[in-house]
């Protein structure tokens, strides 16, 4: 009966849905006069009264004007070869088949390189058709008009000679990805929206005959029909995607085809299909990365503005309006955002128009305060937050000046553009990025796959040098209140045979880091943070190398090893003359410390690191990060069972710290089920305990002891 119940409802739901999408499929689509995308008629005369801008656009369509047109009659290939992978500078051609690094000085002659190339020159012809466009939208000088006309007639006569390729080197067929005048759909369905909005600025201009109009919108359409036939093979789930449904909106728009506006929206991986599938109930692109975050919101403010010129409106859909908001609760107090998985260090204030066009689009106050203000977060004093769909625990603690905030990344891992990284976690402190990820340094360069897309450069543990497998990890406990953030994860897939448990715990004045693997066998277990600033050299370092380096082991420089190690181990961080951050390493018996650089953000971005190794099958790894100069000491004790056994670290331990004022007591449970915990003199905790004791600074042996 419950099964029954169960279908009949499963029904229900499946017709309201195919209901609601053939009501929306019904809906009439009006097709303004043109100019109708970027501008209509009466919004060119209000633009005009900004002369500055004007001028601008003017001044940049007749440079266009003044270049010799050519335009490649054979295709492109991907831009990223085009950038010498030696220093990941972009080439300067010589010829059209020689190039030259400006920076290394080689020189590149082969085809594929030729071919990217013409990319470059195809995306400038594009960019510059909007600009005269534009241009003769605002001053109806038929000059600008004549040379857009050309450059799309010429296009649609060379587009049926373009043979489907991709950058693979696959042609015809196979190449399911590709595309025709450039290597891959992507990059034909933004060169579709420029040279539509392009064509619709000069649509009713008196150089264009009635046959150049049909011409010029059978191309348009022929482009993004050869899209939406191998769109299947790019899986609908994807910022590709996002770009196609914004090429069918805005090319249906300016030729007037209903069944390509309708696509974009409503088919089978339209806007609608990508707002409750490519979106995180966080509000946050479920590849996990910010840059991809704003790229796929750039496609979709293009359907929806589209959409919008037809009377499609969805201002009210509360998860798309998420897009905006969502992106937020990743930001650091400066306003930067962390360059997870396939990500950019990013200032959100370089976003500002994304928030001006939402304010206009949703009408909420909220995002014109975003639009204008330069310092995001410190205005907001965003509160910590678990981002659940995404996965990713955000720590803040602290107000104005002196917040101070750390995430810790267990959730998806991001598909294409994910990382083996479960477990990481980056660091604000003293105003800027303590802890960072490298992001994707950049496709064109060999580190990107060899350093990038490693487990070694991220904030995490590594596993006999090997790379984690893509994982997803869960959450075990999240808390927040006024004097702690704490949150606490687990992966089991990540190295099968072992799992993995981070815990952390934030304070206005420092963060605790323990780190627990446990296996079945015994391994090589590194944990390694990279950091930015210097490591003043309190103590003697030895230099020394690793055995067959690989796996992004390659990359790390300058090894030492630290001699006759201390617990804890005390690390001095310099990132300016006002900055300092102490590493108190602890639990340092049976295990090497190494320290040395690896790769930052780009190439020449070196980076120090500090890398903790332990030979078994089980490691417990404990840092603290002290960034208000306030900690005097630290060290671990010891934490009992019920039954007053002592239990061992992977299950529960105990930290102390001592600061000037103040000794602080804090007890945390790792095990998966809580039981009994507590400290010799009977301070119990569950998950986790955080006491304080004023004015119990060195106590006497006798009383420590007794703990």
């Amino acid at each position: 009966m419950q099964n029954t119940c169960i279908r009949k409802l499963r029904l229900s739901i499946l017709f309201s849905l195919y209901f609601l999408s053939f009501c929306y499929a019904q809906q009439n689509i009006v097709f303004p006069e043109h100019p109708r995308f970027l501008y209509t008629d009466a919004e060119i005369e209000i633009l005009k009264n900004n002369q500055a801008e004007l001028q601008g656009i003017i001044n940049q369509a007749d440079a266009a004007l003044n270049e010799p047109l050519k335009i490649p009659e054979k295709e492109g290939d991907w831009i990223f070869y085009y950038y010498c992978p030696k220093d990941n500078t972009l080439l300067r051609p010589e010829t059209e088949t020689r190039h030259i690094c400006p920076v290394c000085g080689s020189v590149y002659t082969d085809e594929r390189t030729s071919a990217a190339y013409r990319t470059h020159v195809n995306y400038k012809i594009d960019k510059n058709c909007v600009i005269l466009a534009k241009a003769y939208a605002f001053t109806k000088d038929e000059k600008y008009a004549e040379r857009v006309k050309q450059i799309l007639l010429t296009l649609a006569r060379l587009y049926p000679s373009f043979e489907r390729h991709d950058r693979w080197g696959r042609k015809g067929l196979l190449a399911v990805v590709g595309g025709r005048r450039y290597c891959q759909n992507l990059d034909e369905a933004i060169s579709a929206i420029d040279l539509a909005c392009a064509y619709d600025l000069i649509a009713n201009s008196s150089c264009l005959s009635d046959e150049d109009r049909r011409t010029i919108e059978k191309f348009l359409k022929d482009i993004v029909k050869e899209i939406l036939k191998y769109q299947i093979f790019h899986g609908g789930k994807n910022n590709h995607q996002t770009w196609f449904n914004a090429a069918y909106s805005v090319v249906g728009l300016v030729t007037g085809d209903c069944d390509l506006m309708k696509e974009s929206i409503y088919g089978r991986f339209g806007l609608l299909w990508q707002i409750e599938n490519s979106i995180t109930s966080d509000g946050l692109w479920y590849e996990g990365t910010i840059a991809y975050h704003f790229y796929a919101l750039s496609a979709i403010q293009h359907t929806l503005d589209a959409a919008k010129r037809t009377g499609l409106d969805f201002s009210k859909n509360s998860r798309l309006k998420s897009m905006w908001l969502g992106v937020l609760q990743l930001s650091y107090p400066d306003g930067k955002l962390p360059a997870f998985n396939d990500g950019d260090p990013v200032d959100l204030k370089n976003y500002s128009n994304f928030f001006r066009w939402a304010f206009r689009y949703f009408g909420d106050a909220i995002f014109s305060k975003y639009a204008d203000t330069t310092n995001f977060a410190q205005e907001t004093e965003l509160k910590s937050t678990n981002l659940s769909d995404i996965g990713i625990a955000v720590l803040r603690k602290g107000k104005g000046q002196n917040q101070v905030c750390a995430m810790l990344d267990y959730g998806i891992h991001g598909d294409s553009h994910g990382h083996p990284d479960k477990l990481n976690i980056v660091l604000f402190a003293n105003g800027k990025e303590f802890l960072l990820d490298p992001g994707r340094i950049s496709y064109s360069v060999p580190e990107y796959k060899t350093w990038c897309r490693t487990t070694v450069s991220h904030n995490t543990v590594v596993i006999d040098k090997k790379d984690q497998q893509p994982a997803t990890g869960k959450l075990l406990y999240f808390e927040d209140n006024l004097e702690y953030a704490v949150c606490f994860a687990s992966c089991d897939s990540a190295y099968p045979g072992y799992i993995l448990k981070r815990f952390l715990v934030l304070t206005e004045k420092f963060l605790v880091d323990v780190f627990v693997v446990e296996g079945g066998k015994k391994a090589e277990i590194d944990w390694i943070i990279h950091f930015r600033g210097q490591i003043k050299e309190n103590k003697k370092f030895v230099p020394t190398e690793l055995n067959n380096p690989q796996g992004g082991y390659q990359h790390l420089k300058n090894l030492k090893m630290i001699d006759e190690k201390n617990d804890p181990e005390i690390f001095e961080i310099y990132q300016d003359k006002e900055s300092t951050i102490k590493i108190f390493l602890l639990n340092n018996e049976n295990s090497i410390i190494l320290s040395g650089t690896g790769i930052g953000y780009h190439l020449k971005d070196s980076v120090p690191f500090i890398m903790q190794r332990k030979n078994s099958n089980v490691a417990t790894f404990v840092a603290v990060y002290d960034f208000s100069s306030d900690v005097k000491e630290v060290r671990m004790i010891p934490v009992y069972g019920e039954k007053g056994s002592r239990l061992p670290e992977k299950e529960a331990l105990g930290i102390r710290i001592l600061t000037a004022s103040e000794t602080l007591d804090i007890g945390i449970d790792l095990r998966d089920k809580i039981s009994y915990a507590a400290f010799a003199n009977r301070k119990k905790f569950k998950r986790f305990l955080f006491t304080r004791t004023q004015s119990l600074i060195n106590p006497p042996p006798s009383k420590m002891s007794s703990l």
